[in-house]
């Protein structure tokens, strides 16, 4: 009886301390977190995985990328979110379309695994029970669009869409029935007779018809146009799907969730999703040991300013972010940290930004971390001086032209590798002979809505139309209307060699903007600021036994002054995140201002003041 009591009383006095408690002031509830898009910017600066929040505050990042969700909405990746989003970060969750590995369902993975003409499964990048999976797979479509819901109920900011794009390398019965859906919705009965040799549809069957013809692969396919239509079949349910999962997110999410996704390399076959993203990161091939007998390949460090000038040109409006890929990681030493500043100053003097890498997968296994303090000098150089990198025009006199449709699919499909191989080329060569150039955009009227005028095509003095091109109709006549308007169009296909492309722009234009010493291993992108002038000078020369960049030095400049342009009461200053500024000498004559920079470590800038 005692006991009893004795527990009664105690439970009284709980409950009369908790009485007291509820009565006591309460602290400030934390506000709930509100989503918004205003941080969508062109200097956004991104990291790689999961770092912590001291790191991300050091560098002075927007937040993360390929972060969180990989394998599913999980309470570790939740907590994660909640914390960057209590430091002021943003998190984008990392949405994987092609890769297995995303799902531990072993019979969904082997189910809807792409499938070779023979009908085995196809594995991703040749490891064991991981396969590339079938953009057109009900079941893999059922699986991705149930992810993504989850993904945007998960408190993120943004989604990044790995491997958008998909190549045209599955043949099973999906597949086969979504081309034949495709050519009945665009093409008619008499076409398909005419084109193709298509007299009944419902009988027809492409990966019977490319066994028939001998063949394993629709490059293989003895028909042209079938292959082209192919392709754009391909290239069509891909968009459309992508497109579905984009809406299937942002109902979701109950909100306009920002959406990006990794468009390889800016390639043709990736800029087709452009349009349908918020801002854009680009995977960009660097080092020589991750890209044997790749054409598009960059010798180390990169120079890489036609992808960036390509980018602005498709869409001027959306942030732009590079980095390398998991391949490149590989062959990166730690301990490279200036050539990490560099791209990260190459990409910015383009208007854009480069992702940094902290514990980032590398392929193969292991983690590849950039150190804050190796590369904070940069990015606190960026934040420190907006005026170098915003609310600029960029000077130039030669413009580079980009054709979707030569690109993507041409007349015939190795034409269109071959021309995109050459637009790289000729941007690289225009690079470095130090042409002042920019890329002019035309879509191709289906996936990229984008078409050049007299109007832009006006601002520039030449226009180099690269090799293999099947330009449309309506091009060639503005192409023939700006010509008879003065200005000069130089067709490479005209060219014996592309080495003859300086000499004849001098030769057609004469003063192309810019006279220099300097070898190919500066980058100059000159901008005009008002009534003055700005310079970003980029050193290539690195090298790997020291790693570390050789100094450029003596470097002489004659630029010709735009309209209106007027510098002689100003000064002229270089400044760099590597070195002391310095207030340099000029002169300006005839229309012309001539200087020198002593010093070019890494990168500097140069611009007139006052």
């Amino acid at each position: 009886m005692k006991k009893t009591l004795a527990a009664t009383l105690l439970l009284v006095l709980l409950l009369a301390v908790l009485a007291v408690f509820a009565l006591l002031p309460k602290g400030e509830e934390e506000p709930p977190y509100i989503f918004t898009r205003d941080w969508l910017e062109k200097g956004n600066l991104w990291v790689f995985d999961q770092p912590p929040p001291e790191y991300l505050e050091e560098i002075g990042a927007t937040g993360t990328a390929f972060s969180v969700y990989y394998g599913g909405v999980n309470e570790h990746d939740r907590n994660y979110v909640k914390k960057l989003h209590g430091r002021g970060f943003r998190v984008t969750a990392n949405f994987p379309t092609v890769q297995s590995g995303t799902t531990e369902n072993l019979e969904l993975r082997r189910e809807a695994a792409k499938r070779d003409i023979h009908g085995n499964p196809l594995e991703f990048l040749g490891l064991e029970e991981l396969y590339e999976m079938c953009g057109n797979h009900p079941l893999w479509r059922e699986f991705l669009l149930n992810r993504i819901e989850e993904q945007a109920r998960g408190g993120v900011d943004g989604i990044l869409i790995d491997e958008p794009g998909d190549l045209g390398n599955c043949f099973c019965d999906h597949c086969m029935r979504a081309f034949n859906d495709y050519l009945a919705e665009h093409y008619s009965p008499g076409e398909l007779q005419r084109l193709f040799g298509i007299t009944d549809l419902s009988s027809f069957n492409y990966r019977e018809y490319l066994l028939a013809h001998g063949g394993t692969q629709y490059w293989d396919d003895p028909n042209q146009q079938l292959q082209i239509a192919y392709l754009q079949a391909r290239y069509w349910n891909r968009v459309e799907f992508i497109s579905e999962l984009i809406q299937h997110a942002r109902q979701a999410a109950g909100w306009d969730i920002p959406v990006t996704a990794n468009t390889y390399g800016l390639q043709p076959n990736h800029q087709i999703f452009v349009p349908l993203l918020d801002f854009v990161i680009c995977e960009i091939p660097l080092t020589p040991e991750a890209n044997p007998g790749r054409p598009w390949f960059r010798p180390l460090p990169g120079k890489n300013l036609t992808t960036y000038l390509l980018a602005e040109a498709l869409d001027p409006g959306k942030p732009f972010s590079a980095f390398p890929d998991v391949f490149e990681l590989l062959h990166l030493s730690e301990e490279e940290w200036w050539l990490w500043r560099h791209w990260l100053a190459e990409a910015r003097a383009c208007g854009a930004s480069f992702m940094i890498p902290h514990q980032a997968y590398v392929y193969g296994g292991g983690s590849y971390t950039l150190e804050a303090d190796q590369i904070s000098p940069y990015t606190r150089f960026f934040a420190g001086h907006p005026q170098y990198y915003e609310d600029l025009e960029r000077v130039a006199t030669v413009a580079l032209l980009h054709d979707l449709h030569s690109t993507l699919t041409n007349r015939y499909t190795w034409q269109a590798n071959l021309a995109w191989e050459s637009f790289e080329n000729l941007g690289m060569l225009l690079q470095e002979a130090h042409v002042p150039f920019e890329v002019l955009y035309q879509g191709d009227g289906i996936f990229v809505q984008k078409s050049l005028t007299l109007e832009k095509m006006g601002k520039y003095r030449a226009i180099v139309v690269p090799r293999y091109y099947d330009l449309e109709p309506e091009l060639q006549e503005l192409l023939s209307q700006y010509s008879s308007l003065g200005g000069k169009v130089v067709r490479c296909d005209d060219l014996s060699r592309d080495e003859l492309l300086i000499p004849t722009l001098k030769g057609l234009v004469g003063d192309l903007g810019l006279e220099t010493n300097a070898s190919g291993d500066l980058g100059v992108v000159v901008y005009r600021r008002g009534d003055s002038l700005l310079l970003h000078l980029l050193n290539y020369s690195y090298d790997r036994g020291t790693r570390d960049f050789r100094d450029l030095t003596d470097l002489q400049f004659t630029l010709t002054l735009p309209e209106g342009v007027r510098l002689e009461e100003k000064t002229l200053k270089l400044v760099s995140p590597d070195m002391e500024g310095a207030t340099l000498e000029f002169t300006v004559e005839n229309g012309k201002v001539t200087f020198t920079v002593p010093r070019l470590h890494n990168y500097s800038v140069a611009y007139f003041e006052g």
